[in-house]
């Protein structure tokens, strides 16, 4: 009798501790879980901001693009104005 109270008192201490660590680890996955649907979230929140900022980065280098070709147009048309009037002094000059 005393090898079956032995016996069943093991099982027992066992049991317990099985159902110990199943506790936990149903803790431990519920945390897990909340992390990530927090996560998620947080994704969603990135993936915007990263949109956000992209967009604003295309607008500044189309804003910038069209000063470049502007500044470039106003150059060319100084240059050739600039390039007439020697053209004509020297036709001038040669007469």
């Amino acid at each position: 009798m005393e090898t079956l109270a032995f016996i069943l008192g093991i099982a027992l201490v066992v049991v317990i501790a099985i159902a110990i660590v199943a506790i936990f680890a149903f803790v431990k996955v519920g945390k897990l879980e909340n992390q990530i649907r927090n996560f998620d979230g947080r994704e969603v929140d990135i993936y915007n901001s990263i949109s956000s900022q992209t967009d604003w980065i295309n607008r500044r280098i189309d804003e910038t693009e069209r000063n470049i070709n502007e500044l470039g147009k106003e150059v060319f048309s100084q240059l050739d104005s600039r390039l007439d009037k020697l053209e004509n002094k020297l036709i001038n000059n040669n007469k």
